[in-house]
């Protein structure tokens, strides 16, 4: 059994779902588990939504552009009107919009935002059916059980697995990415955490492989877009990979590769515009060459905690803004104490940010510079550095394999 994971570019018209169907009936011979993304930018669009629910702001136009990218897309796909599933999920979302505003930011976030995986989901099945591909459509929330951290949930292993291994699939089953349930209440993975519904099926089902279906040949050195030079790398151990994710690099979710490394499940990172070609693999045995890795994270937040009265950091205090961290579900990029200051990098969040100010403020001083860019180089010779010494470098961290700066944007 394979698990094939399609993020949101490769569902973003018609013609990427018959791609996606093309890929699949190329594999028909096998058990597939498909994890799908929602359609292109249908997340942002339903995050708007959320926000003008919860301030109750007319957002007609929103919902006329969600509405016409998925009808659009049905017609295209020649799906007859009374076929479309997807549309008894619209008619949902349209009721959740008539309620009043009620329970935390958090948990309302992940109950609209998850329509829109339903939805690109329901689309694809309804386009396997008219294309008579047997399959069947699974609702992820009906098995991928856990905790109540809203927008950053994490699994209940025991009770996930005695859901999933019970769960009626055929040959092929479609369900989502991202989404899953604390019992009562949808909950997510958090923002781009499909890979990481792949990664979990694959483990609990122990799959052949992980598939991830991207726009690019495979993992790069650097994000094409931004360095048109980046170099393809062919296969990466389990454990660069988790590096590589940890530090930012947005093809592998940093959640993705510890339920394959423990069953040594390869993954795959591969082409969607171009399925013959081989792409990267992360295993465990190869001893590959690495070329200099680079990772740029913009919109970034460089904050700077010291004590009001002038005293050292010590680890109670460390410990104190930790927990405030957590609490508010804010995820540290890099961090750095001296004898009276606790510096980290975080994502520019405003409200979180915000949050977590009001928490500080009455105990503790609080400097910022925003925006700021953490660059990451990894597997650095010295002339690598040179192009970036010019920069107005905040701060830096450096070790045998890897440097790391926050820049002023």
């Amino acid at each position: 059994m394979k698990v094939f994971k399609f993020g949101g570019a490769s569902v973003r018209d018609a013609e990427a779902f018959k791609n996606v169907l093309k890929i699949i009936k190329s594999y028909g011979h096998e058990r597939l588990w498909i994890v799908v993304s929602a359609i292109g930018k249908t997340t942002n669009l339903l995050e708007e939504l959320h926000h003008c629910w919860r301030q109750r702001i007319e957002n007609s136009s929103l919902w006329d552009q969600l509405f016409e990218t998925h009808q659009s897309i049905a017609h295209e796909l020649k799906i007859p009107d009374g076929k479309q599933s997807w549309r008894i999920t619209w008619l949902e979302l349209l009721q959740l919009q008539s309620t009043m505003p009620t329970g935390h930011f958090d948990q309302t976030y992940d109950q609209w935002v998850s329509y829109g995986e339903i939805l690109s989901t329901q689309m694809l099945s309804d386009l396997c059916t008219l294309s008579e591909v047997k399959h069947s459509w699974s609702d992820a929330r009906t098995w991928l059980m856990t905790d109540k951290r809203f927008r950053d949930a994490r699994v209940n292993w025991e009770e996930t697995q005695l859901k999933i291994r019970s769960t009626p699939a055929g040959p092929i089953t479609i369900t989502q990415g991202f989404i899953g349930c604390s019992g009562e209440n949808t909950t997510t993975l958090g923002r781009e955490g499909s890979d990481y519904t792949a990664a979990i099926i694959a483990n609990v089902l122990d799959a052949e492989e992980v598939i991830i279906w991207k726009d690019v040949p495979g993992m790069l050195n650097a994000d094409p877009k931004k360095f048109p030079n980046a170099v393809f790398i062919p296969e990466l151990t389990y454990q660069e990979a988790l590096e590589l994710a940890y530090y930012g690099a947005s093809v592998i979710h940093p959640k993705t590769i510890q339920p394959l490394k423990v069953k040594n499940i390869p993954l795959n990172i591969r082409s969607f515009i171009h399925p013959e070609e081989k792409g990267t693999t992360v295993h465990e045995n190869c001893t590959p060459h690495y070329p200099v890795c680079t990772i740029v994270k913009e919109n970034q937040t460089l904050l700077s905690v010291s004590t009001q009265d002038g005293s050292f950091i010590v680890e109670d205090n460390i410990q104190e803004i930790f927990h405030h961290l957590i609490q508010i579900g804010i995820k540290v990029q890099l961090m750095e104490n001296s004898a009276l200051s606790f510096s980290i990098c975080i994502q520019a969040e405003e409200e979180k940010i915000h949050a977590l100010f009001q928490s500080l403020q009455s105990k503790y001083g609080i400097r910022f510079n925003h925006p700021v860019t953490l660059v990451t180089l990894r597997h650095y010779q010295e002339s690598d550095l040179t192009p970036w010494m010019s920069k107005n470098i905040l701060l830096e961290q450096k070790n045998r394999s890897t440097v790391r700066w926050i820049l002023e944007s």
